[in-house]
């Protein structure tokens, strides 16, 4: 985890013992990270219907959870991040279901290595390809 993340955890830990105090003989600990007002786990329909209507009132439109798992796998191949980085982070069983879902996201890593052989064997100056970006409007994942 990131130190940003880290900072982030503790201030939520700080107001989810806010919250445990308030519910005072209420609380039941599970030692969720999430939970309700009185300790319980949160309903998934719920998180996702708040989710969607705060996504809504963005202006993002309806959006789904899910999408988040999907941008984040986008973002850090974007970024360089190895394929199998990515997805043991993901927790897909093989590399072949991460490639499946994002592998057209590699294109350009596919064109510099090419490149690369070529220059290599033929002497070409090597040319570093950019990244490949989704277009815009264009669903990520």
């Amino acid at each position: 985890m990131t130190p940003e993340l880290v900072d982030a955890l503790k201030r939520h830990r700080s107001a989810h013992n806010k919250e445990r105090l308030q519910a005072g003989e209420e609380w039941t600990e599970r030692g969720l990270i999430f939970p309700t007002a009185f300790g319980n786990p949160s309903d998934p329909d719920t998180f996702s219907h708040l989710f969607s209507k705060l996504a809504k009132k963005a202006g993002l439109g309806h959006r789904h959870p899910h999408e988040l798992r999907h941008s984040g796998a986008s973002l850090m191949l974007a970024q360089g991040t190895p394929l199998h980085v990515v997805s043991d982070v993901l927790g897909h069983a093989s590399i072949a279901i991460t490639k499946d879902v994002y592998g057209h996201l590699m294109e350009g890593d596919k064109r510099a290595a090419t490149e690369a052989i070529s220059s290599a064997l033929l002497g070409k100056p090597k040319r570093v390809a950019p990244r490949v970006a989704p277009n815009e409007g264009e669903e990520i994942g």
